[in-house]
């Protein structure tokens, strides 16, 4: 049961992590990376 879990939460990370990326390169593309520099520094600062 546990490796059900693990397994799980595993794919549910990569999943996010794929989802982020693409979101990340069609923001890239829309508004240029300067967008992308900037969403992040303001969710960092």
């Amino acid at each position: 049961m546990t490796r059900g879990w693990r397994s799980m939460l595993l794919w549910s990370a990569a999943a996010l992590a794929v989802a982020a990326t693409a979101v990340s390169f069609v923001l890239w593309g829309m508004n240029g990376p300067a967008y992308l520099v900037d969403l992040i520094a303001v969710y960092c600062l």
